[in-house]
């Protein structure tokens, strides 16, 4: 495999990696990522080419079913294959949200994947097969009462992904900040904007150090329009459900 090449182009490997519209495939169907997707890795592919050296930070704001999850995986499995030695760490609101949707969509990639004998998924860490202890990204739950966990993170190369960063408490947020001291540094959040406090809706407010941007749901290739738009007939578009 000539999969170093991607190493400034996440859409590039996420095309190259997976068997789009290939008959007799789960993805037989799918002709690549949504737009939204492909938008976030090529604004991350210019990001690195503008800046090998700088520090990327994304939050997606967004409603359900817009594919985060998938995201989420192929960010992981583009890092994890074109950065040797990779240091992440990925978490969730809850460790429910973690475990059931977050962690076994990438379970599900990683089988996809084209390079997939490279690595192995565990239920709490995914690893290369000949640098374990070294090259990972871990699955961590998180609660205000333990950010030591995500103390002391740094490396050549450096990752962090929150899931429903929404639900994530402050001191979380507080405590990553110390990874992105790392050059080539990335942290990315994605989350329903279920909360008006807190660091994942100040993003979003006043932080300029984000690159920040909100899907709706109804532009997405996945999700259910005539659920939506039932939703929207019941409740009214600007109600808080």
């Amino acid at each position: 495999y000539d999969i170093d090449r991607f190493y400034d182009d996440p859409l590039g490997y996420v095309m190259y990696a997976f068997p789009w519209g290939e008959k007799g495939t789960e993805l037989e169907e799918h002709d690549g990522p949504d737009t939204w997707q492909a938008e976030q890795m090529e604004r991350v592919r210019q990001d690195i080419r503008r800046d090998p050296e700088g520090t990327i930070r994304e939050a997606i704001a967004s409603g359900h079913g817009i594919g985060k999850s998938a995201e989420v995986s192929w960010i992981i499995l583009w890092a994890m294959s074109t950065r040797p030695h990779l240091n992440g760490v990925i978490t969730a609101n809850t460790t429910t949200q973690l475990n059931t949707k977050t962690w076994r969509e990438l379970a599900l990639w990683h089988k996809r994947a084209a390079n997939r004998h490279w690595f192995k998924w565990t239920a709490t860490k995914f690893f290369h097969i000949e640098h374990p202890e070294t090259w990972f990204c871990a699955a961590v739950p998180n609660t205000e009462h333990n950010s030591e966990a995500f103390a002391g993170l740094h490396g050549t190369h450096v990752l962090i992904i929150y899931d429903e960063g929404s639900g994530i408490p402050d001191p979380i947020y507080e405590v990553s900040e110390g990874a992105m001291t790392d050059p080539r540094a990335m942290w990315f959040c994605y989350g329903n904007p279920t909360k008006n406090t807190g660091k994942f809706r100040n993003m979003f407010l006043n932080d300029a150090r984000w690159v920040v941007h909100q899907i709706d749901s109804r532009s997405c290739k996945m999700t259910n329009k005539k659920e939506i738009a039932m939703q929207i007939a019941e409740y009214g578009e600007d109600s808080d459900f």
